[in-house]
C-alpha cells in the first residue's frame, strides 16, 4: 500500500489480496511484518471475512544480507510502534505476537491455521525452521505461501527447495517473488 514502507510490490499485494480473500473465518498467520507493508494488502480484507489475522514479528531485525539495513533503522525508529500505527491508522484489527516464529507457533495448536505467509529472516535456518514449525500448524487443507524466492536470496530459495523436496510438495510461482507450497501433506 503506498505510504508505507517495505519491500512487497503492488503485484505481490494483489496476490496476496487474493491469497487472503480465499479464506473465510478461519486463522491467517502473517511472519514478518516489519512496518505492515503486505498486511495493508490483506488487513481490511481478512477483518471483513471474519478471519483472525496474526501477525508475527520480534522486530530486531534478521540474520540475513539485509541485518545492518534493519539494524540502522531500529537504532532510530520503534519500528513495532509504526506497525502499530499504521494498521489503526487502516483500520486494520490484527493480533500481534511481538516475539520470534518459532516461539510464536508454539501457541498454535498443530493443523489449526489456514494460512501462512512466511517473510522473516531469510537465511537458510531461519527460513528452514520457519518452514517446519509453521507447516505443522497448517490444517491438511490449507496453504503456506512466502515471499523473496528469487536469485537475490539463494539461502531462502535452497531452504523451501530442500524443505518441499524432502516432504514431496511442489514449489509454486506468484508474482515477482512470491511462492507457495502445494501437495499432499500427512494428516495431523
Amino acid at each position: 500500500m503506498k505510504g508505507i514502507d517495505g519491500f512487497f510490490s503492488e503485484y505481490e499485494g494483489r496476490w496476496y489480496a487474493r491469497f487472503a480473500r480465499g479464506l473465510r473465518g478461519g486463522t491467517f498467520v502473517e511472519v514478518g511484518s516489519w512496518k505492515g507493508r503486505s498486511t495493508s494488502f490483506i488487513g481490511a480484507i481478512c477483518n471483513a471475512n471474519g478471519t483472525r489475522l496474526v501477525c508475527i514479528d520480534h522486530w530486531l531485525g534478521s540474520n540475513d544480507m539485509l541485518a545492518a539495513r534493519y539494524a540502522a533503522t531500529l537504532a532510530v525508529e520503534d519500528v513495532q510502534a509504526t506497525f502499530r500505527r499504521n494498521m489503526a491508522d487502516l483500520g486494520i484489527t490484527v493480533e500481534v505476537l511481538a516475539e520470534p516464529s518459532t516461539v510464536a507457533a508454539s501457541r498454535f495448536e498443530p493443523a489449526s491455521v489456514d494460512r501462512v505467509f512466511l517473510d522473516g529472516s531469510h537465511d537458510g535456518p531461519s527460513v528452514t525452521d520457519d518452514l517446519v514449525v509453521w507447516m505443522d500448524r497448517l490444517k491438511p487443507e490449507g496453504i503456506l505461501a512466502g515471499h523473496d524466492y528469487d536469485d537475490k536470496h539463494a539461502e531462502l530459495c535452497a531452504a523451501v527447495d530442500a524443505f518441499a523436496a524432502e516432504r514431496a510438495l511442489v514449489v509454486r510461482r506468484g508474482p515477482r517473488s512470491v511462492y507457495w507450497l502445494e501437495g499432499r501433506r500427512p494428516e495431523a
